[in-house]
């Protein structure tokens, strides 16, 4: 399968991406992730990056193009997270997987309240180590068990956080359309706990996606 999530800075796309990733196998690409590497390890794009991450501005879209495409000629089966993030990367990655099949299968829309954003990012703690999150309202952990620290990113700040959303609110409603007038888009309702959101999106998967593959036959 090849699956996209998209949502709100804290809707929870990492999570569920994950849980997708151990149920079914599909490889998690988170493009945060890939972004806050490239500024960890000084590559040159990380050093051209940082400034633009810290302020909760998007990267440019040729950067992360190449990032992802990077990744899609070793994985078929992948869960994108945080990308595209933009109509403009939607189309850029419909006409890659055009000429790389298969093309995506489903995308998620995780659907979040303003007030549950700003709670969840706020008191998100962020394992510096394997990335695992966690939230204070849960956890009163120091440590990630894999040993690493649990620190606050450094886009997870009340300003950075408004400003987040004001560029994901102008971007969404293009990537809704988009992705809709395919007849990939499922909304999934987000603020009901992760095994309930995780138990809708698996309905999905289950019910309406895996049976519409169609899977060679295999030689004798």
């Amino acid at each position: 399968m090849r699956i996209v999530m998209l949502g709100a800075p804290g809707s929870g796309k990492g999570t569920q991406a994950r849980l997708i990733s151990t149920k079914y196998g599909a490889v998690h690409l988170s493009m945060g992730s890939m972004l806050r590497d490239e500024v960890a390890e000084q590559t040159e794009i990380g050093r051209s990056i940082g400034g633009t991450l810290s302020k909760g501005d998007m990267v440019s879209d040729s950067i992360v193009n190449m990032l992802i495409e990077s990744q899609l000629h070793s994985y078929e089966s992948v869960i994108l997270d945080g990308y595209p993030r933009n109509l403009e990367q939607a189309e850029h990655l419909d006409e890659y997987l055009l000429e790389h099949p298969p093309r995506l299968d489903v995308v998620f829309l995780l659907e979040l309240p303003l007030e549950s954003v700003i709670r969840r990012l706020s008191g998100r703690r962020v394992c510096d180590r394997c990335s695992r999150t966690y939230h204070v309202d849960f956890y009163r952990l120091k440590t990630c068990p894999c040993g690493g620290t649990l620190i606050r990113r450094s886009d997870d700040n009340p300003t950075t956080i408004e400003h987040r959303m004001e560029v994901y609110k102008k971007e969404i409603a293009p990537l809704r359309n988009f992705y809709q007038e395919q007849d990939k888009l499922f909304p999934i309702i987000a603020d009901q706990g992760v095994e309930g959101t995780f138990a809708d999106i698996s309905r999905v998967l289950d019910g309406v996606i895996l049976p519409s593959i169609k899977v060679p036959n295999q030689a004798k």
